[in-house]
C-alpha cells in the first residue's frame, strides 16, 4: 500500500488520465467490459515491455533505470505506471476511431454517436484505433526520453538511439503491434459481454455528449505531450508534433460541425436496434420529426 500510494504522489499525471478512462469507459461501455480490458491490456502490455527489455521485440532494445525501485512499483523490471499507460492510450484511440466512422446524432449539447454492434468490431475501426495510437507516441516517447527535463526522471533509454528525436522506428511497430493485439480485445468483450444486455453494469449515467468522451480523453493527453514539449523548450519536438495533430485535428471538427455526419432516421432506428436502452423521447421525437420531413419532401416529388 505505501509503494501504490507512492507511485500515484510520482506519477499523479497517470493516474489522473487513468482515472479518466475509467469513468469514461464504464459510462460508454460498462463496467465488465471496462476491468476485463483493462487487465488483459495491462497482461500484454507488460508481456511485451519485458520482452524488449529483454531481447529488443516489439519496441526495440531499452533499459530501464532502477533510480525510482523503492519509490514506485515495479513489476517483473518493468515500472508499474509505463504498461498501465497502454490500457487508456488504447481506449482513447478506439472512441476516435469509433467518432470518425459513425453517424452523429446532435439535440442541443448533446452529441452520440448513431453506432452498431457491427460497426463497432469492424476491421476498419481497429486499424485505425491503433493507428491513432501510434500517432499519440510520436509525442509521448521523445518527451520521455527527455524524461530528465520534466517531472517524469530519466527512467529509460533506447540501445542505440533512433532517429525520431531518439527513438527508434521499431519502437512504433510495436505500439501498432500491441495496438492491433488489445483493440480487437476490446472490440470481442464489448461484443460478448454486452450483446442482448438491456443495460451493462455501471452505464446508469445519461450523461450529454458521453461519446466525445473518450475522443477528449485522447485529445488532453495529446495537449499534455505537447504542452510538456514547450515547456522544456524543446521546440522541435512539439512543433513537428503541433504539425502531426493540426490537420488530425481539422478533420474531426470538420466532421462533427459537417451536416452531413449526422444520421436521418434510418440511421437511428439501426443504432435503437443494437442498443435498446437508449429509446428515449427525445429518440422519439427526432424520428417523428424526420419522418415528417421526410412525408413532405415525398410529397413535392
Amino acid at each position: 500500500m505505501h509503494l501504490l500510494l507512492s507511485t500515484i504522489a510520482l506519477r499523479p499525471y497517470v493516474f489522473i488520465f487513468l482515472a479518466s478512462y475509467l469513468f469514461i469507459s464504464i459510462a460508454n461501455f460498462g463496467l465488465r467490459t471496462t476491468i476485463l480490458y483493462t487487465a488483459i491490456t495491462y497482461m500484454v502490455a507488460l508481456a511485451c515491455e519485458w520482452s524488449s527489455v529483454h531481447n529488443g521485440f516489439p519496441f526495440g532494445l531499452y533499459h530501464y533505470i532502477q533510480a525510482t525501485r523503492g519509490r514506485e512499483i515495479w513489476i517483473i523490471g518493468v515500472p508499474f505506471m509505463d504498461s498501465l499507460s497502454f490500457t487508456f492510450l488504447s481506449f482513447a484511440s478506439y472512441t476516435v476511431a469509433l467518432l470518425i466512422s459513425s453517424p452523429l446524432y446532435k439535440k442541443g449539447i448533446d452529441i452520440r454517436l448513431l453506432d452498431t454492434r457491427k460497426l463497432r468490431r469492424a476491421p476498419r475501426v481497429w486499424l485505425m484505433a491503433a493507428l491513432f495510437m501510434v500517432m499519440i507516441d510520436l509525442v509521448v516517447d521523445p518527451l520521455s526520453v527527455l524524461g530528465d527535463r520534466w517531472f517524469l526522471g530519466k527512467i529509460f533509454w533506447y540501445d542505440p538511439p533512433g532517429p525520431h528525436f531518439g527513438v527508434p522506428i521499431s519502437n512504433y511497430l510495436g505500439w501498432y503491434f500491441v495496438a492491433a493485439v488489445t483493440i480487437p480485445i476490446f472490440q470481442f468483450l464489448d461484443a460478448k459481454l454486452n450483446r442482448g444486455v438491456v443495460q451493462p453494469t455501471g452505464m446508469m449515467l445519461r450523461l450529454p455528449s458521453r461519446a466525445l468522451m473518450g475522443p477528449a480523453l485522447y485529445a488532453g493527453i495529446a495537449s499534455f505531450g505537447i504542452a510538456m514539449l514547450f515547456i522544456i523548450r524543446a521546440g522541435e519536438i512539439a512543433w513537428a508534433s503541433v504539425f502531426i495533430y493540426l490537420p488530425f485535428t481539422v478533420l474531426i471538427v470538420h466532421i462533427v460541425t459537417r451536416q452531413e455526419s449526422y444520421g436521418d432516421t434510418s440511421a437511428i432506428e439501426r443504432h435503437l436496434v443494437d442498443f435498446p436502452d437508449e429509446r428515449s423521447l427525445d429518440w422519439n421525437d427526432q424520428l417523428e420529426a424526420q419522418v415528417a420531413v421526410e412525408r413532405r419532401r415525398a410529397g413535392k416529388v
